[in-house]
């Protein structure tokens, strides 16, 4: 059955489709023939945007040839939306004016540093327009080029993984020249999932943490992790600011902040192995360690039986991937840590795979069957109740917890 679309932009008709095909033309003769909308993705794999396919068929006037084109409009929900707490929470991560910042103006300078060292690497989908009266990108649509993203239930395998981390090695090595050339480029991006004026996150990944509690004491034989969990809770919010909060005299990078499956899309080619990837979404970006997005990766997105047996290999194939590009690509002569001193930080940071596999990964690889939005996961009453029951209960969630505590309690994260 095709997917429907949830939700229309009161902005998104006949007139604003006009609108933009005279923007891509740059020209005013244009004649719109037929439009269509669509879904981008099925329900659940995105919680924070509404994102629509536009397809549209139209003639430039002066040249009578017809053209199709297949667009994306990603937008924020809408403010008057009567569920205040998820909005609130999006208002709180700022996700709309972050993204747009990165789009407007660090993208297109990433782009050309690496064209001044000779690499035609491409981060992101092709920008259109930026509609800041509507809170909308307008941008190329990946799929025509054949880009399309892994199942997040599934999870992706190490040659995707590796594809993935060369190029954000790539991203994270030119952000560190491009503020070493414009100091106070990433101002506005110093603050991470926790800090002191954030308190609806924080209640958040509460929720999510009781969700995990409960589920954990209904185990047999599992006592021990139950009453580690229950004094960590406590501990989460301290050692999250921590962990977010920037040091200036860390290696630090502009991270991508939510670097999950569904927000990269990868290129095959005729025998089906990934070659390239294109990173889809910058609305929760930080200027921090590294660490944040590898363990971001490895702890939502890897097989699960791969997700401890690789990350010490994946972490040196980024890391050197890094040293490529920002030592031997653009001669970079400040501080640059060692591998061992790399796999250090990796490891010192690892407060945020618990986060990414305990508190995050739970909604990505939730079974489809189960009704999933923003709204449900933001909802404080029984509706939202029962989807965090039902997320924590899933099988997927199930293997995970019971592969990844033992772990993380033997790393003394709990402690």
């Amino acid at each position: 059955m095709e997917e429907q679309l949830e939700e229309v932009p009161r902005f998104l008709n006949a007139d604003y489709i006009d609108v933009i095909v005279k923007k891509i033309e740059k020209t005013n003769n244009v004649k719109v023939q037929k439009f269509e909308l669509k879904p981008v993705t099925k329900k659940g794999n995105h919680y924070s945007s509404v994102m629509i396919r536009i397809v549209v068929d139209y003639v430039v006037v002066e040249s009578k040839n017809p053209k199709h084109l297949s667009l994306i409009l990603k937008t924020t929900y809408d403010e008057k939306h009567d569920d205040e707490e998820s909005i609130k929470l999006l208002n709180e991560f700022d996700v709309h004016n972050r993204e747009m910042e990165i789009y407007e103006t660090v993208l297109d300078e990433f782009h050309k540093l690496l064209r001044s060292i000779n690499d035609g690497t491409v981060f992101s989908a092709h920008k259109y327009w930026l509609d800041n009266t509507n809170r909308a990108l307008i941008l190329e649509d990946l799929m025509v080029r054949k880009y399309k993203c892994v199942n997040r239930i599934e999870r992706m395998d190490v040659a995707h993984a590796k594809v993935a981390l060369i190029k954000l090695a790539k991203y994270h090595a030119t952000s560190i020249i491009f503020k070493q050339k414009n100091p106070q480029a990433f101002a506005k991006f110093s603050k991470g999932y926790f800090s002191r004026d954030k308190p609806d996150i924080r209640e958040f990944f509460f929720r999510h943490f009781d969700g995990l509690i409960e589920l954990v004491s209904t185990w047999k034989g599992y006592e021990y992790y139950v009453e580690k969990l229950i004094k960590f809770k406590d501990l989460l919010v301290e050692r999250g600011i921590e962990l977010y909060t920037p040091h200036e005299a860390n290696f630090n990078v502009l991270t991508h902040g939510d670097f999950w499956s569904n927000n990269m899309m990868f290129r095959y080619d005729s025998e089906n192995n990934p070659i390239d990837v294109i990173f889809v979404d910058f609305q929760i970006p930080q200027w921090n360690t590294p660490a944040i997005d590898i363990h971001y990766l490895i702890h939502t997105s890897i097989k699960e039986h791969l997700r401890f047996s690789k990350q010490n290999e994946l972490v040196q194939m980024y890391y050197y991937a890094l040293k490529e590009t920002l030592i031997d690509g653009y001669k970079y002569t400040g501080y640059f840590p060692t591998l061992h001193e790399f796999q250090i930080i990796i490891l010192k940071s690892s407060l945020h795979a618990l986060i990414s596999a305990l508190l995050i990964q739970p909604i990505i690889i939730l079974d489809e069957k189960i009704e999933s939005n923003l709204f449900l996961l933001m909802n404080k009453d029984e509706a939202g109740k029962k989807f965090t029951h039902d997320m924590y209960h899933s099988p997927n969630t199930q293997e995970a917890v019971k592969n990844v505590l033992p772990v993380f309690d033997a790393l003394g994260i709990l402690d």
